[in-house]
């Protein structure tokens, strides 16, 4: 009898908060709030280490890419492919959000594993020799288009499954468009990879770059609209044009501008102030967007509770539904977040 009871209490122990949740959403916005905090300790962990190898070697990189040859290097590279993966993962408030979401995402980890070419030799360790670079990327980014094809096959296997099983909800206009464009730039890139190895060396890194602050910059811009709208439909019309996030737009438009005119006085450390500054208003935008959506995972506004009653005196409408019903409208069907 005590082994008895002793087996129970330990298998009791081990199935202690498994399969008894009652709310699956709760914990799929508990994951959501995971994902979250998690990218923006990556990015901190990032600023750490790029500061600390540049006080240890008393001179500064012209970017940060640069910190590839030196030993943040496991930082920089791990850093920024798991911030593409967590891109990815999070599914935004609307269709177009999660496809710049996505885009993004599969930009990242180009950046991080097509480093520059080390042009600043004399300022800390080189770790890695500027020569080295046509193996270095040869195996990783072989690995990285392995597994973006991977991803494609299987989510298009995902969707045609859906759609034989006549599942209601599927991948809007948005998504497939998303889909193909993706499916486009990716066979580029691996004809220029296996066809032009030397130009994809030159140029993979710096458009992979480009193009994943241009998508963060518009997905910053679709926010401001999503909240605007939003609040303009929970308000009865009545909504400030600037936000947050309008402003955080604002300020990358302007952070772009100083650096151009910092490029052309040819500033040696433009590219490394302008990827700092841009990162941080990124972070900045990742902050506020986090917040404002921490209690029910995508709503672009907070959902309250309380009620308020009709013009006509009836029994009246949840302030809470209004927003989530604005959610929903923002978000295609109202069902989009559980669509592949």
């Amino acid at each position: 009898m005590a082994m008895g009871r002793a087996r129970s209490g330990i298998g009791d122990r081990i199935d202690n908060g498994f399969d008894q949740q009652g709310d699956e959403h709760e914990l799929a916005v508990l994951t959501w709030r995971y994902l979250r905090v998690g990218l923006i300790a990556l990015a901190i962990g990032l600023a750490v280490s790029v500061l600390r190898e540049a006080w240890r070697a008393d001179c500064v990189q012209t970017s940060i890419s640069a910190y590839y040859y030196t030993p943040a290097q496991g930082v920089v590279v791990g850093v920024l492919v798991a911030i593409g993966a967590c891109l990815i993962c999070l599914r935004g408030a609307s269709d177009g959000e999660d496809v710049l979401l996505n885009v993004a995402g599969i930009c990242a980890p180009f950046v991080a594993l097509v480093p520059t070419p080390n042009e600043n030799r004399d300022c800390g360790k080189v770790l890695v020799a500027d020569s080295d670079r046509l193996l270095y990327v040869g195996n990783t980014v072989t690995g990285l288009l392995v597994v973006a094809w991977f991803s494609l096959a299987f989510l298009a296997v995902l969707t045609v499954s859906r759609w034989m099983r006549k599942v209601p909800i599927g991948p809007s206009l948005i998504d497939l468009c998303g889909y193909a464009g993706v499916v486009v730039a990716l066979a580029v890139t691996n004809v220029v990879f296996v066809a032009e190895r030397q130009f994809f060396l030159r140029n993979a890194h710096h458009v992979a770059a480009i193009s994943l602050f241009v998508f963060v910059f518009f997905n910053v811009c679709l926010n401001a609209a999503q909240r605007y709208r939003a609040k303009m439909r929970a308000d009865d019309g009545r909504a400030r044009i600037f936000n947050w996030y309008t402003w955080i737009a604002l300020a990358m438009l302007v952070d772009v501008g100083v650096h151009i005119v910092l490029a052309v006085q040819d500033w040696s450390h433009w590219v490394l102030t302008i990827e700092a500054s841009l990162i941080t208003l990124f972070v900045g935008f990742w902050i506020v967007q986090s917040a404002e959506r921490w209690d029910n995972g995508v709503s672009p506004v907070p959902i309250r509770t309380d009620e308020t009653p009709t013009s006509g005196g009836g029994a009246g409408v949840a302030d809470g539904d209004v927003r989530a019903a604005d959610a929903s409208a923002l978000s295609g069907s109202g069902a989009t977040a559980g669509r592949p």
